[in-house]
């Protein structure tokens, strides 16, 4: 029941307010506080291209998505088939095909996101692709189409033919397959081992690696044991095969792979010496032999316990030589050499070696060139300071508002670091190195990289503090920086750092609205402080690695519960857990950003990258199946960043 006061007091009190009022200085009444507006369509249209694009060298695109990093691709190549006169076609990871023409690259489309593991041709418009999961892929000059494969979906590993209508195909599980010109068939191998490599005279003349039994002769209705040479174990497979008109050569052996060769139905050793450098320690990659004069072989090993190596050599018909390779940059050039595993080619004049994060080397009959550039990602690192792997780190990513400049976090994932502080710069399309030294006993004035303010010093850091290769980072401001390690946080106000948090357990990621307004997310649970407090608001079986918020009532964080993916909201009263069937197959989600409350973007494993408009979470495309573990607004375009070094761009459309 409400009361009521008379009229003559309710009037005695608005005279006495009133003239109070006139007396004293009243504190001024707080704004509304709303959520942020969305830009709009147009004004996201109206916005320069970032700084921080590459207007040079050679990205390759596909499906609304562009290449930074590597150039022209990063995704792993297994395999290539060249033409004398068209140029080659490489295959590898995430379905992807690759095609090189006189220094023109085309990332072109297919229907798999599965890896793709051979690739052979009769001609360029007669081009087969095999890979995992039974995956079959045709060329004919113009697209790619899937064929289905005959049988249970195994894994497929080799393809070889003599004629458009003569191709078989070799894999796990005593996986066969022969393609007569209409169709395929399954060829029974005899054997549940798995199929390495297959070699072709004709169809009455296959050979075949089987992994623990040794070699297969083959016809279309079925296989026997072939027997190698009297050097090598009865159930030694061969390592590699080639046909050179009526005659094989084939390696036996790992330390170092011995040539050997098939001629007039018996077996002789090959004119070809083992490839060099002794050593228990050393291993043998992408051998190749082209004839009795014309070899090539990549050999690793290790000139210390420390110092590592990885050499290319070329068999002339007398020597193997170690050449010396035309680089433009040593870094950049260890970087790809080490990358490398297959070598190809279609002539003497025209031999390739691919390998991993994209790695590709031409070698035209007098020089190797490389077609990978890493867009100096080495360069900018002094050869003194090898603090990072050669392509091979994740990356987390951030960038600062208008998209000027893109910050790269090489050690992402593995200390659970995600959108983070950097060691990498990028400006106007190039990557700087922005160092920090390692440890000592005292830091100081060592710089950070502060999402959404630029760069903070942290400076005073003591032994213990946060290890700044170890430390994210948010800020709402220049006297509101937040940075934590995996034990502790640390709060700036602009004068002075003091540890914020500690003994709460490890820690993952930190979110900042103000200095009274700042999350943390830890081991199934996420901590708020208030400006004097700490709360504690339980998450159990879900842990945070990553948080982002439009405003202080509309905050998400991401991560993992228990084998799956899953996302929780803040509404500025309550976490809750929201269910989507975006998150279906998605191990883990790694990242999160966005433009405001109704653009917010989520990445993580498998190339998973989710948008929710303010009312569901949906899948996008991406043509990578890379492990994500960053995601950032970069101007009006969106950047994703991940393991092997990758990063992608999406361009807005032009409207």
């Amino acid at each position: 029941m409400s009361r009521h006061l008379p009229r003559a007091a309710l009037t005695l009190a608005f005279l006495l307010s009133w003239t109070n009022g006139c007396k004293r200085d009243d504190p001024p009444v707080p704004p509304i506080e709303t959520a942020p507006v969305c830009p709009t369509a147009e004004e996201l249209d109206a916005l320069p291209l970032p700084a921080s694009v590459p207007t040079t060298g050679t990205s390759l695109c596909r499906d609304g998505w562009c290449w930074v990093s590597h150039e022209p691709q990063g995704h792993n190549i297994h395999a290539v088939w060249s033409h004398p006169t068209e140029g080659a076609w490489m295959v590898g990871q995430a379905g992807t095909v690759l095609h090189w023409k006189l220094d023109h690259w085309t990332w072109q489309s297919t229907p798999t996101s599965r890896t793709l593991r051979g690739v052979w041709g009769s001609s360029p418009s007669d081009i087969w692709a095999v890979g995992d999961a039974g995956t079959i892929l045709h060329f004919d000059g113009t697209g790619w189409t899937a064929v289905p494969a005959p049988g249970s979906a195994v894994d497929l590993r080799s393809i070889e033919g003599v004629s458009s209508s003569e191709v078989w195909v070799s894999g796990k599980d005593g996986r066969l397959l022969r393609w007569d010109g209409s169709a395929w068939a399954l060829v029974p191998s005899g054997t549940s081992a798995e199929l390495k490599e297959v070699s072709i005279l004709s169809a009455g003349d296959v050979w075949v690696s089987a992994q623990g039994v040794g070699l297969l002769s083959c016809t279309p209705t079925g296989c026997v044991a072939q027997a190698g040479p009297s050097a090598a174990g009865a159930t030694e497979a061969p390592r590699d095969m080639w046909e050179r008109g009526s005659e094989r050569w084939v390696t036996f052996g790992h330390n170092p792979p011995v040539p050997y060769l098939w001629k007039d139905g018996a077996w002789g050793q090959a004119p070809i010496e083992p490839p060099p450098g002794p050593g228990v320690l050393n291993s043998y990659s992408g051998l190749w032999i082209g004839g009795a004069d014309d070899a090539w072989a990549l050999v690793s090993g290790q000139s210390s316990p420390s110092i590592g190596y990885k050499r290319l050599y070329h068999w002339d018909g007398g020597t193997w030589t170690n050449l010396d390779l035309p680089y433009a940059h040593l870094l950049e050039s260890n970087a790809t050499l080490w990358a490398v595993e297959t070598i190809g080619g279609s002539g003497p004049s025209d031999r390739w070696a691919v390998g991993y994060r994209g790695a590709v080397m031409r070698w035209d009959g007098s020089t190797w060139r490389i077609l990978r550039q890493l867009r100096s990602f080495q360069a900018a690192y002094s050869p003194n300071v090898p603090t990072v792997p050669a392509g091979i780190y994740p990356l987390g990513l951030s960038a600062s508002p208008d998209g000027a400049r893109v910050w790269a976090n090489p050690s992402a994932g593995l200390y659970h670091l995600n959108v983070a502080a950097s060691t990498w710069v990028s400006s106007e399309g190039e990557w700087h190195a922005h160092l920090i030294q390692p440890p000592r006993s005292r830091f100081s004035n060592v710089e950070f990289t502060a999402s959404g303010t630029g760069v903070q010093p942290l400076q005073g850091l003591l032994a213990g503090d946060p290890e700044p290769w170890r430390t994210r980072i948010h800020a709402s401001a220049g006297d509101n920086v937040w940075t934590m390690d995996q034990q502790r946080v640390w709060a700036w106000d602009g004068q002075a750092w003091r540890i914020a948090l500690e003994g709460q357990g490890e820690l993952f990621a930190v979110w900042t609205h103000g200095s009274k307004d700042t999350w943390v997310a830890g081991a199934e649970k996420l901590l708020h402080w208030d400006g004097e407090n700490w709360q504690e608001h339980p998450t159990p079986g879900f842990t945070a690695s990553a948080l982002w918020g439009a405003w202080r009532r509309d905050l998400w964080a991401v991560g993992r519960k228990g084998s799956t993916a899953a996302l929780f909201h803040w509404d500025g009263e309550e976490w809750s857990e929201v269910s989507s069937d975006a998150l279906q197959g998605i191990g883990s989600l790694e990242a999160v950003t966005g433009r405001c409350g109704s653009e917010v973007y989520a990445a993580g494993s498998g190339g998973a990258l989710l948008h929710w408009d303010g009312a569901t979470w949906s899948r996008m495309t991406l043509p990578t199946t890379i492990n994500l573990f960053g995601v950032a607004v970069v101007g009006k375009e969106l950047w994703v960043s991940g393991d092997q070094g990758a990063i992608l761009r999406q361009p807005r459309p032009a409207r």
